[in-house]
């Protein structure tokens, strides 16, 4: 079953966060970036948790939260 994890740096360039899709043995898959100028944290985390649980993913159990 795939999973699905959002992660999050401060970088020089300031804040950025993404979502990763997983395999059943921890391999990357897909990353999806949030665009900054487009969305907020919690618009991008609504928009691709429902489209990655449509395509039949599942949060991973070590998800954080805001």
């Amino acid at each position: 079953m795939k999973t699905y994890r959002f992660d999050c740096r401060s970088t020089p360039d300031g804040f950025t966060q993404w979502a990763c899709v997983y395999d059943e043995k921890g391999t990357e898959l897909r990353r999806i970036d949030r665009d900054v100028q487009q969305e907020t944290v919690m618009q991008f985390r609504t928009r691709v948790s429902a489209m990655l649980e449509a395509e039949g993913c599942v949060p991973d159990e070590h998800q954080y939260s805001l």
